[in-house]
Parts: C-alpha cells; structure tokens; sequence
C-alpha cells in the first residue's frame, strides 16, 4: 500500500475533507487541521500542489491501515512484527515512483511545509521518515524528526539521544558529514514502523515490512545508495554536516507545549525527487496522529517490560492528555502481594519519558479517564500504594523537568490487594428489566 491507495480508500468511506482552491501555509492549514483532528483527514487541492494532513485518526483508523478491522489487534501485531522482521526487497530504479522526476535545483521554500502555531520559527517537514547508516556497520536506521527550512537548500534538524545521534557522532568522530535521505509522503504503517523501540542496529525497514505482512519495496538514493521506500512520493537526498549547528525552534510539540530555541545539527539538500504529481504530506504537532504514532510502540515497549516481571499484564495505553509519552494506565491481574507495584516500576524502564504509572484491575476499563479516576479513589492508599522516584531521567520536552529531562516520577497501584474480600470494592451494577409495563 501506498499513500495514495490508503486516501482512496479513506475516500471511499467518506472519511476525507477536500479543500480545493487557494490556500495559505501560514496557520490555515494548520487551522484547518486542527478542526478536523480526530475526524477527518484532509486533503487541499491548488492546480499541481496537494497537501495531505490527518493521515490518520484514531486507534482504528491506524490499525486498518495495516490490514488490522479492530484496534485491539495493534500490540499484538506490533509484538509479532519485533520479534519476526522481513527483509524488504529491492526495486529497480526504473520502476521506483519516487525517482520520477528530479528536481532541476533545490528549493525547499519551493515545498507545501505549513508554519503551525504562532511561536513556531518558520515552516517545517514534519512527516518525514529520517534514513541514514551506521559509518561501520552500514546498517540503516529510520526516524522521524523536526525539520525546520532555513534557506532553500539547508534543514534544522532536532536529533534525540537516540539512534541518528550515534550515527551523527561516529561520522563526526572522523570529521565527515553523514549521508541521509529523508522521505515524505507514506501511508501509517511505515510512520509506525519507524517510531519502533528497538536495539540498535535494528532496520526499521524489516518492521515495516512485517507489519504491513508482505516485504516493502525499496530502492537506492541516486546520490548515496541509501534504500528507501520506492512507494514513497518526495526523497530528499542530502548530508547532515559534521559539526555544523545553527539556531533551530522554538517549535510546537506533543506537550502542547513549545520545544526551545538552540543551536542543532544542519541537514544540507543535495538533490529533490519525486513522483509525478506528487502529495506533501504533513503531520500536526500535537494532534491525534501525532500522538498515536508515538503510543503504539511505547505501548508495546512498557507491555513487554513489566510483562519481564509479571505474566499477568493485560493492557496499557498512554494518555492523549499526557501527549501520549507521559502518564500510562496498565490493566493487571496481580497474583501476589507486591507484584503490581513490581510491574509499575518496570513500566519506567521500558519508556524513559513515562513519569506516572496508574495500575489497574481487569475490572477497570482502562480507555475511559473516569473509571481510572474511580478505582484510584476507592483503591489507593497513598501511603500504601504510591511510590515515588526522584532523579530519573525523563523528557526534555517537559517543561516541568530540567533541561536535560532530569525529573521525578510517580507510580500508583490501584489495584485491590491480594488476598483480601474483593466484595468491599465491587462495583455497583443495575439489573436490566425487560419487562414492559402498562
């Protein structure tokens, strides 16, 4: 599948907003967005530019596009595509979309970006899936990252400590710009598969391709032999420059709140490809598929941390409050004195930005805010139940922690203990009556 085939079929469900005419990329777009965000995805239309936003937006929505009817299904079918990769397979050139056409010079202020919110630096790619390789091992890695246009040929860049930043650093170690090749325009599941936790060394590629069940098509950059997505509809081919760094942000982000101003790595834009007609696609800082592509994996990675220390973890999410990053509800069957406060603790160790942990019984219906609410009212005792750690290392995007992401954090289990009358925290019910009076 391609974006294309996957906005077809949004399309034919009458899920897709069109705005045809002109339109404007300072905060229309994004407004337009932001009224449709958890609805609908739109689609603007001026003669040759298409932008596309809201690719996707809910849990159903994205687990459809991966083949899945039922958003039950995501963790499991992430699960299974961690822990079984598919090698991709090669496409040639001639038969690659992307390499339809090259641009005859590169003006990225020539590029449908939207500036989003009103502090935002300038306009940004926000839906770009980062591609570049070890220097040693030449294994490749994918990632999606803020990408602020300086000038028409040179991206700002915000690199994590995460896998680009060892990449970066080893290139830089022998004073050479890394090779990187950044892709636009794709449906959910390959933005999905690069936000996948993993070791490093992992290709995000071999996820992508076994969760959407057969291997993907990918081609090499012309310039750097990078493999890319063949399906997908702009690739920018450059270099992130060894040492370079240049003032980048402020920038909206998933806390609602907005990134600082500081000087980042600079991502010089060597060549311009694309599909005939192609669609920029755009992702809205903050919204829904913004905050759902990042909860699925982490989800998956608490899943499987505090599965180390209890088998009876049911379910988690991360809340659409905490931007999906900060605060988790898990549902657990505990078996043994202390082993829900156990498996709350390794939820930290399975997603350094998560800093409060709620544990519920399989009675708690962990998607609804008010039911948590209740079992942490009639199940907590704060003395007994909450458990707080100082120093940890959290996200640097929380206003509330340092500057470096020091913070503290909280778990609470709110589940009854064991061993004791589980009569005294019965929920009350109401029995149906279907008899029908006079």
């Amino acid at each position: 599948m391609d974006l294309r085939s996957w906005l077809g079929f949004l399309e034919s469900q009458n899920r897709v907003v069109i705005h045809e005419g002109p339109w404007d990329l300072t905060h229309m777009v994004a407004s337009r967005l932001t009224e449709y965000d958890g609805q609908k995805t739109v689609i603007f239309r001026d003669g040759d530019r298409v932008l596309v936003g809201n690719t996707f937006n809910s849990r159903s929505e994205l687990a459809q596009s991966i083949g899945a009817q039922d958003a039950k299904v995501l963790h499991s079918r992430y699960r299974d595509a961690l822990a079984q990769p598919l090698v991709p397979y090669q496409s040639n050139a001639e038969d690659a979309p992307v390499l339809t056409v090259r641009e005859s010079s590169v003006r990225l202020d020539s590029l449908p970006a939207p500036l989003h919110h009103a502090r935002d630096s300038g306009a940004y790619i926000t839906a770009s899936i980062a591609i570049s390789r070890d220097p040693d091992t030449g294994i490749q890695n994918w990632s999606i990252h803020r990408l602020q246009i300086n000038d028409a040929q040179t991206l700002g860049i915000l690199i994590l400590p995460r896998h680009l930043a060892i990449m970066v650093a080893k290139a830089e170690q022998r004073d050479e710009d890394l090779p990187v090749a950044l892709v636009v325009g794709l449906p959910p599941g390959y933005l999905l598969a690069s936000q996948a936790i993993t070791p490093y060394g992992v290709d995000e590629a071999t996820i992508a391709s076994s969760l959407l069940g057969s291997p993907i098509a990918v081609v090499p950059s012309p310039l750097y032999g990078i493999e890319v997505p063949a399906e997908s509809e702009y690739l920018l081919e450059g270099r992130i420059i060894a040492h370079a760094r240049d003032l980048e942000g402020p920038f909206g982000e998933f806390p609602r709140t907005y990134g600082s101003r500081s000087p980042r790595p600079v991502v010089k834009i060597d060549a311009i490809y694309h599909r005939e007609s192609p669609i920029f696609q755009t992702i809205l800082p903050a919204s829904r598929e913004h905050l759902l592509l990042g909860a699925i994996p982490r989800e998956v990675a608490i899943l499987n941390a505090m599965s180390q220390v209890s088998p009876n973890v049911e379910d988690v999410i991360l809340t659409l409050a905490s931007g999906c990053r900060y605060h988790a509800v898990a549902q657990i069957t505990p078996r043994h004195a202390g082993e829900a406060k156990n498996a709350m603790l390794a939820a930290f160790a399975g997603v350094n930005e998560v800093k409060r942990v709620i544990v519920v019984d399989s009675d708690i219906n962990i998607h609804d805010p008010e039911d948590v609410e209740w079992a942490v009212a009639t199940r907590v005792q704060p003395d007994r139940d909450i458990v707080v750690v100082s120093g940890a290392l959290g996200s640097a995007l929380d206003p509330s922690a340092t500057p470096d992401g020091v913070t503290s954090k909280w778990a609470i289990d709110a589940t009854i203990p064991v061993g004791v009358d589980k009569a005294r925290f019965e929920k009350i019910t109401v029995p149906s009556n279907n008899v029908v009076g006079d």
